[in-house]
């Protein structure tokens, strides 16, 4: 192995963190961009400047974020993976470092509220994102999507199982015979009541 090796390793992942970081800013920048068009039409300015201006400021704050997060990642879990609450921790100080500098465009009187505000946003994201994984790893349900609404109490149809469902069918016939034999007891009586009805007249 020659002694350029490591050089170029570190230089082929730098690359990948720039590439990766020009990726994510773009995307923050289309998304901050469509807003921006957005908004200005609906307020009357000047949408050009304004999808401009917003693309600019989203395309720094979301390459710097993800420059910063890539980086404090990749330096902390040379050793060990990363906790979940490593992870927040991490997104709130890139969000933090984004901040400042998208703030400093903007003068210094904004440094520490950028800070503050898109540290927040990174921490509210990773948070999210976290909890959409901890939903993935859940194990899923075997059982039919109707078997689980039914088992819901939120479900007006219940289902019931093949005995349950036979003894329902049997009272209903027990049910059903007895009022039947009210009924031919009754007839009978009816009858009865007619006959002798006829015999005295």
């Amino acid at each position: 192995m020659s002694a350029h090796t490591p050089q170029v390793a570190v230089q082929s992942n730098a690359n990948a963190v720039l590439v990766s970081s020009a990726y994510f800013g773009g995307g923050a920048a289309a998304l901050g961009g469509t807003f921006a068009a957005f908004y200005a039409t609906v307020k009357g300015r000047n949408t050009v400047l304004w999808t401009g201006a917003a693309g600019v400021q989203c395309f720094m704050l979301g390459s710097t974020f993800w420059f910063s997060r890539t980086l404090l990642r990749n330096n902390a879990s040379e050793a060990n993976p990363l906790s979940r609450r490593e992870e927040l921790l991490h997104s709130f100080l890139a969000g933090s470092f984004a901040g400042m500098a998208g703030g400093a465009l903007r003068g210094r009187s904004n440094v520490i509220p950028g800070a503050v505000v898109v540290g927040i946003m990174g921490l509210g994201g990773q948070a999210s994102y976290t909890a959409f994984e901890r939903m993935a790893e859940k194990p899923a349900e075997s059982r039919p999507l109707l078997d689980r609404l039914s088992s819901s109490k939120w479900w007006p149809l219940k289902s019931i199982s093949d005995a349950d469902y036979e003894t329902e069918l049997t009272e209903k016939v027990i049910g059903l015979e007895a009022e039947m034999a009210m009924i031919d007891e009754r007839i009978v009586t009816l009858k009865q009541a007619h006959l002798k009805s006829s015999e005295t007249t």
